[in-house]
């Protein structure tokens, strides 16, 4: 089917606004024509289907530079914490979801708890799991991913006992005789992998597919997923053969050598599925205080998060995948490690100045005005997830009170002209897209209207947040050639919402996308 829109506000992101013409035509799942509604009408075949939007907004649908995808789909069936602010809250949850189950799993996993939000945080202990789960074990992460909640099974079957040591770039956090008191931290965490059983490729598949309707609702098409190999013949079947989803999937530094030895290239494949680049941890977190910075956290004399590589290790990783045309997609939070991270891409960037290999920076949520520079001239990209900033407002003034100047500069960048793009890191934080262009617009603790704007000098207009999620998304994968832009020759991938402009701030809040298509067809409609 061919479909000509029309009486539309027409936001094109290349160029930037909106511009005169009124009307588009989609022919064999691209956009044929961008003009008056004559000048579509003179290239439409008879069989075109006409749709009147009534003045709404048309843009191109939305890229999510970085998500954690069958973690989120995964939420559908497994123990979920999320927004528990009392460990009473938590008891509940965890009644309901043993009697929701007929026969528990072989492992308890889930997670989404918050020490930092937590009544009696204390309670977080391998004994307080274990009076639900005395023979089942539990590994629940945080609601940053950079921790596990265990039971004593789950530290009895991967070995932690108190005579283990920490990993390097990990801790296990003991109690005062030095036996381990259930939370492990980044690589401790990452060690329970081997252990752990997963769900069924069948379940997981099921819930995969349920998860597109949110998706389309949210006018979101294309996603960018840290995926283990686990789930990521799953991704790939949904999206090369399904044609449900466009997706680039991100792959551990483990698969490095097989990635090498099978001659994957980044950004390479087809319009539908993507292997994108390796992923490095160059530290953890702010909610788990694993990040990176340059003065102890408060209340600690000595903990300034953890580093997990120097720049100089840094460079070294990326000059072996850089060999092989394999791009990084390293994680920095702190300003340490993103300013460990800048250091290494400039100076693979001297080393190859001609070079085209998508170097990516996730998360940047602080950094040093010395490195701002730096990072221009590396030509990094950055992958940013405004929706973070409302929940970590609190956080940073609590334990990042020297840090308050660099942290969510994404006027800086954009003044910088430093190329970037949003994602979410769902299911760490939600899915929608709109709550991210709300958070980087008002950049208010919660997504609270009534907040007051905290660092407003940081703010992006609406435009410009669009244009993030968008034609600079696209360029998280080197797909803005063909996507992220409504441009005729390029996949129809668009989106519908209300005229925007029209509208107050708080329209974010409770937006959808009113028609979602995706190469050429219709998935969603509301109209």
């Amino acid at each position: 089917m061919n479909y000509l829109f029309t009486n539309a506000r027409i936001y094109p992101q290349d160029p930037p606004g909106r511009i005169e013409s009124d009307s588009l035509l989609v022919s064999a799942g691209k956009i044929a024509c961008l003009g008056s509604l004559a000048d579509c009408r003179s290239v439409a075949s008879a069989d075109c289907e006409v749709i009147d939007l009534g003045g709404r907004a048309l843009l191109p649908a939305f890229t999510d530079t970085h998500t954690h995808f069958t973690e989120y789909a995964k939420q559908s069936f497994q123990l979920d914490l999320n927004g528990c602010r009392t460990m009473a809250e938590i008891s509940q949850r965890i009644e309901r979801f043993i009697a929701s189950q007929t026969v528990l799993p072989d492992w308890i996993l889930g997670g989404g708890w918050d020490k930092n939000s937590l009544d009696e945080p204390g309670k977080i202990t391998a004994s307080w799991l274990d009076q639900y789960f005395p023979h089942t074990p539990v590994a629940l992460f945080s609601k940053d991913y950079h921790s596990r909640w265990c039971n004593s099974v789950a530290l009895d079957q991967a070995g932690f006992t108190a005579s283990t040591p920490d990993p390097a770039g990990g801790k296990i956090l003991r109690d005062p005789d030095g036996v381990p008191s259930g939370i492990v931290t980044e690589t401790a965490s990452e060690l329970l992998e081997k252990y752990i059983t997963q769900p069924s490729q069948e379940r997981l598949q099921a819930a995969l597919r349920e998860t597109l309707l949110s998706l389309y609702n949210y006018g979101l098409t294309t996603i960018h997923s840290m995926e283990s190999e686990f789930g990521a013949g799953l991704l790939r079947s949904l999206s090369e053969e399904e044609h449900a989803l466009r997706i680039c999937r991100h792959f551990p530094l483990e698969e490095l050598d097989h990635h090498i030895e099978k001659g994957s290239v980044s950004y390479a494949g087809g319009e539908w599925y993507q292997t994108g680049g390796v992923k490095i941890f160059a530290d953890g977190s702010l909610g788990s205080q694993t990040a990176a910075i340059d003065a102890p956290y408060p209340g600690s004399a000595y903990n300034t998060g953890i580093l997990r590589y120097s720049s100089d290790a840094l460079l070294e990783l990326a000059e072996k995948a850089h060999s092989r045309r394999i791009g990084c997609v390293v994680h920095a939070i702190g300003n340490i490690a993103v300013g460990a991270v800048i250091e290494a891409f400039h100076r693979l960037r001297q080393r190859h100045p001609e070079s085209t290999v998508l170097q990516r920076i996730e998360h940047l949520q602080s950094i040093r005005p010395l490195d701002v520079a730096k990072l221009l001239e590396s030509r990094a990209y950055c992958s940013l997830q405004p929706v973070h900033l409302a929940n970590d407002i609190p956080m940073i003034e609590a334990l990042w009170p020297s840090l308050r100047a660099q942290a969510y500069n994404f006027g800086t960048l954009s003044r910088m002209g430093i190329p970037f793009g949003f994602g979410s890191d769902t299911p760490i934080e939600t899915l929608n897209p709109f709550h991210g262009i709300y958070s980087a617009v008002t950049r208010k603790q919660g997504l609270e209207p009534t907040n007051p704007a905290w660092r407003p000098e940081e703010r992006l207009s609406a435009l410009e947040a669009l244009h993030a999620y968008t034609l600079g998304a696209a360029g998280a994968s080197r797909a803005q050639s063909y996507t992220g832009s409504l441009m005729p020759g390029k996949l129809a991938d668009l989106i519908v919402l209300e005229d925007f402009e029209r509208l107050p701030e708080t329209y974010w809040l409770e937006a959808s996308s009113l028609l979602t298509m995706l190469g050429g067809d219709i998935v969603h409609n509301l109209l």
